[in-house]
Protein backbone atom coordinates (compact mmCIF):
# COMPACT_ATOMS: atom_id res chain seq x y z
CA UNK A 1 0.00 0.00 0.00
CA UNK A 2 1.47 3.36 -0.81
CA UNK A 3 2.21 5.97 1.44
CA UNK A 4 1.91 9.85 1.37
CA UNK A 5 2.61 12.99 2.65
CA UNK A 6 -0.23 16.01 2.53
CA UNK A 7 1.65 19.27 3.05
CA UNK A 8 -1.12 22.40 3.49
CA UNK A 9 -0.43 26.16 3.79
CA UNK A 10 -3.43 27.72 5.29
CA UNK A 11 -2.65 31.41 5.77
CA UNK A 12 0.31 31.29 9.01
CA UNK A 13 -0.79 27.80 9.98
CA UNK A 14 0.77 24.75 8.22
CA UNK A 15 -0.10 21.76 8.57
CA UNK A 16 1.97 17.79 7.27
CA UNK A 17 -0.41 14.36 7.42
CA UNK A 18 1.55 11.53 6.51
CA UNK A 19 -0.83 8.63 5.82
CA UNK A 20 -0.93 5.35 3.77
CA UNK A 21 -4.24 4.77 1.15
CA UNK A 22 -4.94 2.32 -1.75
CA UNK A 23 -5.99 5.32 -3.68
CA UNK A 24 -4.24 7.28 -6.90
CA UNK A 25 -1.90 10.14 -5.48
CA UNK A 26 -4.22 13.33 -5.84
CA UNK A 27 -7.71 11.44 -4.68
CA UNK A 28 -10.06 12.41 -1.85
CA UNK A 29 -9.25 9.94 0.32
CA UNK A 30 -11.64 10.91 3.49
CA UNK A 31 -14.73 10.36 1.76
CA UNK A 32 -15.90 7.71 3.26
CA UNK A 33 -15.68 5.01 6.86
CA UNK A 34 -14.92 1.68 6.28
CA UNK A 35 -17.67 -0.83 5.03
CA UNK A 36 -20.24 -1.09 8.07
CA UNK A 37 -20.19 2.41 9.08
CA UNK A 38 -23.30 3.60 10.83
CA UNK A 39 -25.00 6.74 9.64
CA UNK A 40 -24.04 8.47 12.65
CA UNK A 41 -20.50 7.35 12.60
CA UNK A 42 -20.67 8.95 8.98
CA UNK A 43 -22.02 12.06 9.85
CA UNK A 44 -19.96 12.62 12.57
CA UNK A 45 -16.81 12.22 10.08
CA UNK A 46 -18.20 14.12 8.12
CA UNK A 47 -19.08 17.12 10.17
CA UNK A 48 -15.02 16.71 11.10
CA UNK A 49 -13.95 17.01 7.74
CA UNK A 50 -16.01 20.30 7.45
CA UNK A 51 -14.78 21.55 9.95
CA UNK A 52 -11.05 21.04 8.91
CA UNK A 53 -11.77 22.63 6.03
CA UNK A 54 -13.54 26.03 7.23
CA UNK A 55 -10.78 25.82 9.62
CA UNK A 56 -8.31 25.67 6.58
CA UNK A 57 -10.09 28.63 4.91
CA UNK A 58 -10.38 30.55 7.90
CA UNK A 59 -6.81 30.98 8.20
CA UNK A 60 -6.06 31.12 4.61
CA UNK A 61 -8.19 34.21 4.08
CA UNK A 62 -8.32 36.56 7.86
CA UNK A 63 -6.45 37.84 10.41
CA UNK A 64 -6.71 39.49 13.39
CA UNK A 65 -7.67 42.37 11.82
CA UNK A 66 -11.01 41.32 10.09
CA UNK A 67 -14.38 41.08 11.90
CA UNK A 68 -16.84 38.09 13.65
CA UNK A 69 -20.01 39.24 12.83
CA UNK A 70 -23.78 38.05 14.21
CA UNK A 71 -26.82 39.55 12.54
CA UNK A 72 -30.10 39.40 13.88
CA UNK A 73 -33.75 39.89 13.54
CA UNK A 74 -36.71 42.06 15.04
CA UNK A 75 -39.31 39.62 13.78
CA UNK A 76 -39.48 35.74 13.11
CA UNK A 77 -39.37 35.85 9.83
CA UNK A 78 -38.87 32.02 7.31
CA UNK A 79 -35.60 30.39 6.26
CA UNK A 80 -36.37 31.27 3.07
CA UNK A 81 -37.24 35.01 3.68
CA UNK A 82 -33.96 35.61 5.66
CA UNK A 83 -31.41 34.11 2.86
CA UNK A 84 -33.35 36.76 0.67
CA UNK A 85 -31.92 39.24 3.12
CA UNK A 86 -28.39 38.26 3.72
CA UNK A 87 -28.18 38.10 -0.10
CA UNK A 88 -29.29 41.32 -0.70
CA UNK A 89 -27.27 42.78 2.62
CA UNK A 90 -23.83 40.98 0.42
CA UNK A 91 -25.18 42.98 -2.42
CA UNK A 92 -25.58 46.26 -0.38
CA UNK A 93 -22.75 45.50 1.64
CA UNK A 94 -20.30 45.23 -1.85
CA UNK A 95 -21.42 48.56 -3.33
CA UNK A 96 -20.70 50.05 -0.53
CA UNK A 97 -17.09 48.84 0.07
CA UNK A 98 -16.63 50.00 -3.79
CA UNK A 99 -18.61 53.09 -3.43
CA UNK A 100 -16.30 54.32 -0.43
CA UNK A 101 -12.71 52.85 -1.65
CA UNK A 102 -12.61 49.62 0.52
CA UNK A 103 -11.19 46.47 -0.72
CA UNK A 104 -13.58 43.85 -2.15
CA UNK A 105 -15.83 41.55 0.00
CA UNK A 106 -15.01 38.77 1.33
CA UNK A 107 -17.05 36.85 3.60
CA UNK A 108 -18.15 33.18 4.67
CA UNK A 109 -21.64 33.06 6.44
CA UNK A 110 -23.56 30.41 8.37
CA UNK A 111 -27.52 30.51 9.28
CA UNK A 112 -28.81 29.26 12.06
CA UNK A 113 -32.05 28.77 13.25
CA UNK A 114 -31.40 27.34 16.92
CA UNK A 115 -33.93 29.65 18.72
CA UNK A 116 -34.74 32.07 16.34
CA UNK A 117 -32.84 32.79 12.88
CA UNK A 118 -29.56 34.42 12.63
CA UNK A 119 -26.30 34.75 10.69
CA UNK A 120 -22.60 34.41 11.49
CA UNK A 121 -20.27 35.60 9.30
CA UNK A 122 -16.70 36.63 8.83
CA UNK A 123 -15.99 39.25 7.13
CA UNK A 124 -12.50 41.56 5.94
CA UNK A 125 -11.99 44.67 7.63
CA UNK A 126 -12.65 48.14 6.18
CA UNK A 127 -9.02 49.49 6.40
CA UNK A 128 -8.73 49.01 10.39
CA UNK A 129 -11.58 51.04 11.14
CA UNK A 130 -12.63 51.12 14.80
CA UNK A 131 -15.05 48.51 16.01
CA UNK A 132 -17.72 51.44 16.82
CA UNK A 133 -17.33 52.92 13.44
CA UNK A 134 -17.61 49.20 11.54
CA UNK A 135 -20.75 48.51 13.93
CA UNK A 136 -22.25 51.56 12.84
CA UNK A 137 -22.08 51.01 9.13
CA UNK A 138 -23.23 47.22 9.10
CA UNK A 139 -26.12 48.20 11.02
CA UNK A 140 -27.51 50.66 8.56
CA UNK A 141 -26.44 48.23 5.55
CA UNK A 142 -28.57 45.56 7.39
CA UNK A 143 -31.36 47.20 8.70
CA UNK A 144 -33.14 43.90 9.65
CA UNK A 145 -32.14 43.62 13.26
CA UNK A 146 -29.45 44.08 15.72
CA UNK A 147 -25.30 43.54 14.76
CA UNK A 148 -23.00 42.21 17.05
CA UNK A 149 -19.44 42.41 16.03
CA UNK A 150 -16.05 41.86 17.07
CA UNK A 151 -12.28 41.73 16.16
CA UNK A 152 -10.88 37.96 15.12
CA UNK A 153 -8.40 37.30 17.70
CA UNK A 154 -7.23 33.95 19.73
CA UNK A 155 -8.50 33.85 22.43
CA UNK A 156 -11.98 35.17 22.08
CA UNK A 157 -15.82 33.49 23.09
CA UNK A 158 -15.68 31.61 20.07
CA UNK A 159 -12.12 30.04 20.88
CA UNK A 160 -12.85 27.25 18.35
CA UNK A 161 -14.44 29.17 15.01
CA UNK A 162 -14.93 26.92 12.75
CA UNK A 163 -16.73 24.45 15.43
CA UNK A 164 -18.65 27.35 16.43
CA UNK A 165 -20.39 28.16 13.26
CA UNK A 166 -20.66 24.92 12.22
CA UNK A 167 -22.67 23.00 15.09
CA UNK A 168 -25.92 24.18 13.45
CA UNK A 169 -27.24 21.75 9.91
CA UNK A 170 -30.20 22.94 8.71
CA UNK A 171 -30.02 20.06 6.37
CA UNK A 172 -28.24 16.81 6.29
CA UNK A 173 -26.08 16.09 3.65
CA UNK A 174 -26.04 20.02 2.39
CA UNK A 175 -23.23 22.57 2.56
CA UNK A 176 -22.43 23.78 6.19
CA UNK A 177 -21.72 27.38 5.08
CA UNK A 178 -21.62 29.98 2.31
CA UNK A 179 -18.53 31.94 0.98
CA UNK A 180 -17.54 34.57 -1.52
CA UNK A 181 -16.23 33.30 -4.80
CA UNK A 182 -12.59 35.80 -4.12
CA UNK A 183 -11.42 33.65 -0.90
CA UNK A 184 -8.41 32.06 -1.75
CA UNK A 185 -7.99 28.30 -1.35
CA UNK A 186 -5.19 26.45 1.09
CA UNK A 187 -1.98 25.29 -0.76
CA UNK A 188 -1.89 21.62 -0.67
CA UNK A 189 0.82 19.35 -1.43
CA UNK A 190 0.65 15.41 -2.18
CA UNK A 191 3.61 13.32 -2.86
CA UNK A 192 3.69 9.78 -2.80
CA UNK A 193 6.92 8.22 0.07
CA UNK A 194 9.43 6.49 -1.69
CA UNK A 195 11.62 4.40 0.92
CA UNK A 196 11.91 5.64 4.99
CA UNK A 197 9.81 8.22 6.36
CA UNK A 198 11.52 11.09 7.55
CA UNK A 199 11.55 13.04 10.53
CA UNK A 200 8.45 15.64 10.46
CA UNK A 201 9.99 18.99 10.42
CA UNK A 202 8.26 23.01 10.14
CA UNK A 203 9.82 25.42 7.79
CA UNK A 204 12.18 27.95 8.96
CA UNK A 205 10.40 30.45 11.07
CA UNK A 206 7.31 28.12 11.87
CA UNK A 207 6.94 27.35 15.57
CA UNK A 208 5.26 23.20 16.33
CA UNK A 209 2.87 23.37 18.09
CA UNK A 210 1.41 19.90 17.68
CA UNK A 211 3.21 16.77 16.34
CA UNK A 212 1.88 13.31 16.64
CA UNK A 213 3.43 9.60 15.57
CA UNK A 214 1.53 6.69 14.67
CA UNK A 215 -2.20 8.00 15.35
CA UNK A 216 -4.32 5.76 14.70
CA UNK A 217 -8.08 7.21 12.29
CA UNK A 218 -10.35 5.30 10.92
CA UNK A 219 -8.58 5.38 7.70
CA UNK A 220 -5.31 3.64 9.68
CA UNK A 221 -2.29 4.95 11.42
CA UNK A 222 -1.39 8.85 10.85
CA UNK A 223 1.69 11.25 11.57
CA UNK A 224 0.62 14.32 11.87
CA UNK A 225 2.49 17.69 12.52
CA UNK A 226 1.14 21.29 12.75
CA UNK A 227 3.11 24.69 13.15
CA UNK A 228 2.55 28.36 13.31
CA UNK A 229 4.54 31.20 11.91
CA UNK A 230 5.94 32.41 14.97
CA UNK A 231 4.21 35.22 16.94
CA UNK A 232 1.32 34.82 14.76
CA UNK A 233 -2.31 32.29 15.44
CA UNK A 234 -4.38 29.99 14.35
CA UNK A 235 -8.02 31.90 14.41
CA UNK A 236 -10.26 29.44 13.98
CA UNK A 237 -9.27 26.46 16.41
CA UNK A 238 -7.79 25.65 19.95
CA UNK A 239 -4.33 24.28 19.43
CA UNK A 240 -5.48 22.21 22.80
CA UNK A 241 -8.25 20.54 21.21
CA UNK A 242 -6.91 20.21 17.73
CA UNK A 243 -6.87 16.34 17.59
CA UNK A 244 -10.83 16.66 17.16
CA UNK A 245 -9.81 17.69 13.66
CA UNK A 246 -7.13 14.75 12.80
CA UNK A 247 -8.85 12.62 9.85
Amino acid sequence: MPKYRKKIWSGDVYEIEEYFSPRTIGKNYEKSLPAGATSEEQALRNLKIARKKLTRLINTNFNCNDYFVVLTYDENISLEESRKALANFFRRLKRYRIKEGYSPLKYISVTEIENRIHHHLLINNFNKLPVKEVTEILFKLWGNGLVFIKKLFKGQTQEKLANYITKENIKPNAKRWSQSRNLKQPKIKVEEIKGKSRKLKAPKGYSVIYNIENYYTEIGYLRYLKAIKTGKVDLAINNEDIQELII
